[in-house]
C-alpha cells in the first residue's frame, strides 16, 4: 500500500502554535515544517517585539521585520527598554528610527521604560508620539521615563489603558488649558509611585484625566507619615482641575502604603498627619465634580508595617478607619466610600 501524508487541518496547527506562546526557537522551527505552519509561526514571531540600545539587535530585528512586507501587520506588543539617544552612533538611531516608522497598523501595547524623554532627537520623539496615536493602540505603560511632557498625551482619541510607574513630567506647574487637550480620551489609569515628595502642592491641567472612568493610584514611599506623600494632595488636586463635562469618573482606588523604621514609631505624628492632611478635602469633592458625577465607588486601601518591638504601640485599625471616615463626609454619606486598614 502506497504511504500517504495526512493533512492537519489548519485549526490544530493554529492552537499548536499558539500553546508555544513566546517560544521563539519553537517557532522558528514550526515556520520550517511546511506552508500550513509558516503563516500562524511568523505571526507568533511577531505578536511581540522588544529592543533597547543594542546595535546588533536592533539590526536583526529590522531585517526580520521588513524581509515580508506582512510581518510588521502582525506586531501587537512593542516593549522599548533602556532605549537612549546614539549621539554619535548614527547607525544605531537609523535602525531605531527604521524600526519605529514602520506600518505597525494593529499595535495593541507599547512599553517604555527606563528613558529618559529629553535625550531623544525630535524624530525619534515624533516616531514614538505617532505610535503612542496609534487608533488601535489599547494599553500604553511608561516606566521610569524622565522628562515626559504632558503635551505628548494631547490628541489621544482613546487609549484603554494607561499605566505610569515613576513617571516624571517634564513640567508640572499649574498653566492655562489648550481646547485640544481636553479632548484627551483615556478610560482607565494606574499610577503608581516609589517616591512620592517633589511635588508641587497645588494641582495642574493633566490631560490624561480629563475624561477618565477609572483612577488608581499605588504609593510607596517608604515612609510613616503623610507628610512624605505630598503627591497624594497634588493628584486630588489635578484630577479636580481635569476633569471635564460631560462627567466620566465611575471609580477611585487608593492603595497607600506606610513603612515607618523610627523607633519608637510617632504614632500621634501618624494620625496626626492622616487628620490634617488636605488630600481628603480635594478627593471629597470629586463628588460634585463635574456637575452630573457619575461616581459609584471610592476604595482606600491602607496597609502599614512597622519595626517589631515591644515597646511600640500600633496603630488601631479603627481609629484610622475613623479619621479617614470623618475627613470624606460626602463621600461616606451617599454610601459609596470603602476604607480598609491593615498591617502588612
Amino acid at each position: 500500500m502506497a504511504n500517504s501524508l495526512v493533512e492537519i487541518p489548519q485549526d490544530i496547527i493554529d492552537n499548536v502554535i499558539a500553546a508555544l506562546g513566546n517560544d521563539k526557537s519553537s517557532l522558528k522551527q514550526c515556520a520550517l515544517v511546511s506552508s500550513s505552519f509558516l503563516p500562524p509561526s511568523r505571526k507568533q514571531l511577531f505578536y511581540s517585539i522588544s529592543f533597547g540600545f543594542n546595535v546588533e539587535a536592533c539590526d536583526r530585528l529590522h531585517q526580520a521585520l521588513v524581509q515580508n512586507p506582512l510581518n510588521p501587520s502582525f506586531v501587537r506588543r512593542i516593549s522599548i527598554n533602556h532605549l537612549e539617544d546614539g549621539g554619535s552612533n548614527l547607525t544605531f538611531d537609523q535602525l531605531v528610527l527604521a524600526i519605529l516608522q514602520l506600518p505597525f497598523c494593529h499595535l495593541e501595547e507599547l512599553s517604555l521604560s527606563a528613558v529618559d524623554w529629553s535625550g531623544f532627537s525630535g524624530e525619534l520623539k515624533d516616531a514614538l508620539s505617532t505610535l503612542m496615536h496609534s487608533p488601535t493602540l489599547k494599553i500604553l505603560y511608561l516606566t521610569q521615563v524622565d522628562s515626559v511632557p504632558l503635551t505628548l498625551f494631547r490628541g489621544i482619541v482613546h487609549l484603554p489603558k494607561l499605566y505610569l510607574r515613576g513617571v516624571w513630567f517634564h513640567s508640572l506647574k499649574p498653566k492655562g488649558v489648550a481646547t485640544t487637550a481636553s479632548q484627551t480620551v483615556v478610560d482607565h489609569c494606574v499610577w503608581s509611585f516609589w517616591f512620592a515628595t517633589g511635588y508641587p502642592t497645588e494641582g495642574s491641567f493633566l490631560p490624561f484625566m480629563s475624561h477618565l472612568r477609572v483612577l488608581e493610584i499605588n504609593i510607596d514611599p517608604s515612609s510613616a507619615t503623610m507628610s512624605d506623600f505630598s503627591v497624594l494632595c497634588y493628584l486630588m488636586s489635578s484630577l479636580c482641575a481635569s476633569l471635564r463635562s460631560p462627567a466620566t469618573l465611575e471609580y477611585v482606588r487608593l492603595n497607600i502604603a506606610f513603612e515607618g523604621n523610627d523607633e519608637p514609631f510617632d504614632y500621634v505624628s501618624f494620625y496626626s498627619g492622616l487628620r490634617c492632611d488636605p488630600v481628603w478635602r480635594n478627593l471629597d469633592s470629586i463628588v460634585t465634580r463635574p456637575t452630573g458625577s457619575r461616581l459609584q465607588r471610592v476604595d482606600i486601601d491602607i496597609r502599614y508595617t512597622f519595626p517589631h518591638d515591644d515597646n511600640i504601640v500600633e496603630p488601631c485599625n479603627d481609629k484610622i478607619l475613623a479619621v479617614v471616615l470623618d475627613n470624606l463626609p460626602l463621600l461616606r454619606d451617599r454610601g459609596i466610600l470603602f476604607v480598609e486598614a491593615k498591617a502588612r
